[in-house]
């Protein structure tokens, strides 16, 4: 019988407890030795992010059930949790890289948005009033709602500060969604099948009040974006460290907002010329695009990719602090997700449909839902997958919350009493205990030494605080940050061939 996470199992056989995840792993470096040198495993294997790890003994049964390993002296602690094991991030303080990501859903954006303002309420209670998000992340990465959540904490005010805080985020949600996605009349089921659900014009609007003509190189952070072209059919994304250096990727953030919030079937694709002078004296890119999840719905992936290649072989500012990168334990990764729906179908039901029922479904979109709940899955799962391998599972924390039903799962509910009820969810969410994925079947597992997620972004807001105050002392250049004192880590020069 095939197992639902994608792998090969036989009804009756005994899958692998997650006891023995390190003894699985030590045999599969074993096996792995000969691609050592920055050769990607074959296809099948586990992902080989961590392979020089060499030095990690094979646990007995009895050595896997015991107290957790304590933590390096380089690494930080976070609170207590309720069973007394004490968290703690990897990596050496001031030397990693942070980044935040943001997954798209149309309204369901403003579940991150309360868990940002949850966040950001913490690092104000360990640095001042005057913290904000964008002060603690070096890539803040967005798709869709989460795009244009990650412009808006990442555009400069008149002061070269974040234009808005994450309450103001919130509120931006829920201020303007009715204005965005306005109520729908009595024939917008049949409209919809012959054009987008809704006008651009009242986003192009607001976005043009807010933003002005700033553009992707104007962010104070990392800005990253994900689009993807109609006419060249592939995805694009937009980075300020890239924009810095190839003109035609420093667009507008209103033209990127427009473009990764462009949803098929809900609004028009958005076209848009940059000026390109590597091409020419006045000659123009022009683009072609729609919403960034039909590429990447949780764009923390993409995220990995790019702070770690342009550390690596690209002109990243942070090399003087990170002259050699090391691994999974030189990332702090924050991803949000905007909540998956409990809709499912039954096998013979599904047999029957033809393209318009794939398509627009009983007021559900269901090959659109598929395709991005699947994306996100595998994202997590690897990247999970990833720091478990090289023992740093602590540097990454995802929320999600799941089984969502009714207007919640709609991506334009955008009356008062949904989005009151996307509030509570995201509430609900922080309360609830943070769990990790099992590296073995894929299945969310309680992270019961980190408490609830609230404790958790607690727990994080710490370390994203005790990294920025540590970065503080360390020297600018590479020559002197070079000599600095690391943690035991050991050197891994092929990360960049895993990463690009």
């Amino acid at each position: 019988m095939g197992d639902p996470n994608g792998g090969a199992s036989v009804q009756g056989e005994k899958k692998p407890s997650v006891s023995k995840v390190p003894s699985l792993i030590k045999r599969w470096r074993s096996r792995n030795k000969s691609a050592e040198n920055g050769l990607v495993p074959a296809s099948g294997s586990i992902p080989a992010a961590a392979a020089h790890n060499e030095s990690v003994a094979e646990e007995s049964p009895a050595s896997a059930t015991a107290a957790p390993r304590a933590a390096p002296e380089t690494c930080t602690s976070g609170t207590l949790a309720a069973d007394g094991q004490e968290p703690h991030c990897h990596g050496t303080p001031g030397r990693r890289l942070t980044i935040l990501s943001l997954d798209g859903g149309g309204v369901r954006g403003l579940i991150p948005a309360v868990c940002l303002e949850f966040l950001e309420q913490q690092l104000q209670a360990f640095d001042g009033a005057d913290a904000r998000i964008a002060d603690y992340f070096d890539v803040v990465a967005g798709t869709s709602t989460g795009g244009l959540i990650a412009t808006m904490l990442t555009a400069p005010d008149a002061n070269k500060r974040p234009l808005l805080t994450a309450t103001q985020a919130k509120q931006f949600y829920l201020d303007k969604a009715a204005t965005i996605f306005p109520k729908p009349g009595i024939f917008s089921s049949v409209t919809s099948l012959l054009g987008p659900k809704y006008s651009a014009s009242p986003m192009k609007k607001i976005l043009a009040d807010t933003l002005k003509d700033l553009k992707v190189t104007d962010s104070v952070t990392d800005l990253l974006i994900t689009t993807f072209d109609t006419k060249t059919q592939q995805p694009v994304f937009f980075d300020k460290q890239v924009a810095q250096r190839v003109p035609r990727f420093n667009a507008t953030l209103q033209d990127l907002c427009l473009a990764t919030t462009a949803a098929p079937t809900f609004f028009p694709a958005h076209q848009f010329d940059v000026p390109d002078p590597d091409q020419g004296e006045g000659k123009t890119h022009q683009y072609n695009l729609i919403d960034g999840g039909v590429t990447a719905n949780n764009p923390a992936e993409v995220a990995i990719l790019h702070a770690v290649k342009d550390l690596c072989i690209g002109d990243s500012p942070h090399r003087g602090r990170i002259p050699e990168f090391k691994g999974y334990r030189d990332l702090l990764v924050l991803s949000l997700g905007t909540g998956s729906s409990i809709v499912s179908y039954d096998a013979k039901e599904v047999a029957s449909w033809g393209s318009l029922s794939w398509i627009l479904n009983d007021g559900q979109q269901p090959i659109i839902q598929m395709l991005q709940n699947s994306s996100a899955y595998l994202v997590d799962f690897d990247i999970a997958i990833r720091f478990q391998i090289d023992e740093v599972e602590e540097n990454y924390l995802r929320l999600q919350t799941s089984g969502i039903v009714g207007d919640m799962a709609s991506v334009d509910g955008s009356s008062k009493k949904n989005m009151q009820n996307l509030v509570d969810l995201s509430n609900k969410l922080l309360d609830e205990k943070a769990k990790y994925r099992n590296a073995i079947n894929g299945e969310l597992v309680d992270k019961t030494y980190l408490g609830s997620n609230r404790d958790a972004l607690t727990t994080f807001a710490k370390w994203l605080s005790e990294e920025k105050k540590a970065r503080a002392e360390l020297p600018a250049s590479v020559e002197e940050a070079a000599q600095l004192p690391r943690d035991n880590a050991t050197p891994l020069p092929s990360i960049a061939t895993t990463f690009v």
